[in-house]
């Protein structure tokens, strides 16, 4: 199933990602995130907003992809973890120095 995705305002495009991103979900929901950000024909700013209550090393590779092919369409990517859980791993994996991460979705919409 693809994931929703719907533009706040008129250069943001929010992606929700409610499913733990595993092993077993990786191909797919990184599949999704990538035509979503190709889809993206005149917001230049991506939040993927993290709901599930925890990261696994498979979803901070993942959204590592996810930036770099952001950074290619030069997009901004930016990923809400409002759970302190997924904030913990991706600080744990360093990903918070490769990804703009924010604590929620409000946050990260004021970043742009």
């Amino acid at each position: 199933m693809p994931l929703p995705a719907f533009t706040v305002l008129d250069h943001v495009v929010v992606i929700k990602v409610y499913e733990v991103i595993d092993i077993a979900s990786a191909a797919h929901v990184r599949a999704d995130l990538h035509r979503a950000l190709r889809g993206c024909r005149g917001p230049r700013n991506v939040v993927v907003d993290l709901r599930s209550r925890c990261a696994t090393s498979a979803c901070v590779g993942v959204l590592k992809d996810t930036q770099r092919l952001a950074d290619r369409l030069r997009l901004r990517l930016l990923v809400t973890a409002p759970h302190p859980l997924t904030r913990r791993v991706l600080h744990i994996t360093s990903a918070d120095g490769h990804l703009e991460i924010h604590p929620d979705l409000p946050a990260a919409l004021q970043a742009v």
